[in-house]
């Protein structure tokens, strides 16, 4: 079973086409992508949110997907994000979302948003993680590629290599709310329903939150 769901993630990943492209190492740690992947779903309508939490291990894998794919001196080209997207609308509207490729995707679609916003090194996640993160309200995802080229003119370029507190925050908010468009909109375009939305405006703290430093990658 092991060896079968690991050849359908390497038949995944070739359709995926992933091209690599020289960069900085990864911006987000282990710690940090599992807490914007939590807050993602946290912001989740309700449907969509069980179906996250259901498979929320193989979710976590795919959010993984940079360390364990490309070496540490190499990033994903962001343009391939449309590319995962279609691949995880077409699995939805075949009813295969009970695949662990399925899940998988949410996952690596997390990983390549993430990255699009920022490429860049935080030493900690300390570095990263905010206090409070808000939702901004659900935006439906349209054309892939062009909003990919908003988020990298939004984001991406101008916050290269800044480190500073509002900076990193103003990033981490981004990565956790195109997050969550691009996981409706895919569940909502495969004809899927979402559930209940979260409220614009909805928070979430971290201001307790416990960190194991151990574990960051």
């Amino acid at each position: 079973m092991m060896v079968k769901k690991l050849f359908k993630i390497s038949i995944f990943c070739m359709l995926a086409g992933i091209l690599i492209l020289p960069a900085s190492a990864f911006a987000f740690k282990s710690i940090t992508r599992d807490q914007i992947i939590y807050d993602a779903i946290e912001f989740c309508p309700r449907e969509l949110q069980a179906y996250l939490l259901d498979n929320i291990e193989i979710v976590s894998a795919g959010n993984h997907f940079a360390e364990r794919h490309q070496r540490r001196s190499w990033t994903i080209d962001p343009y391939k994000t449309e590319v995962v997207y279609n691949h995880l609308v077409k699995d939805l509207k075949q009813g295969k979302y009970d695949e662990f490729n399925t899940a998988h995707a949410f996952g690596v679609l997390a990983c390549f948003i993430a990255e699009t916003i920022s490429p860049d090194n935080y030493r900690t996640p300390q570095h990263l993680i905010p206090d409070n993160v808000s939702y901004d309200g659900y935006q439906e995802v349209g054309d892939v590629k062009s909003h990919i080229t908003s988020l990298i003119k939004d984001y991406r370029i101008p916050c290269r290599k800044k480190m500073t507190k509002d900076i990193t925050e103003l990033l981490y908010n981004a990565a956790v709310n195109e997050i969550v468009d691009y996981w409706v909109s895919a569940w909502g375009k495969s004809g899927h329903q979402a559930g209940m939305f979260a409220q614009a405006g909805k928070k979430i703290s971290h201001q307790n939150l416990v960190l194991n430093l151990k574990a960051v990658g």
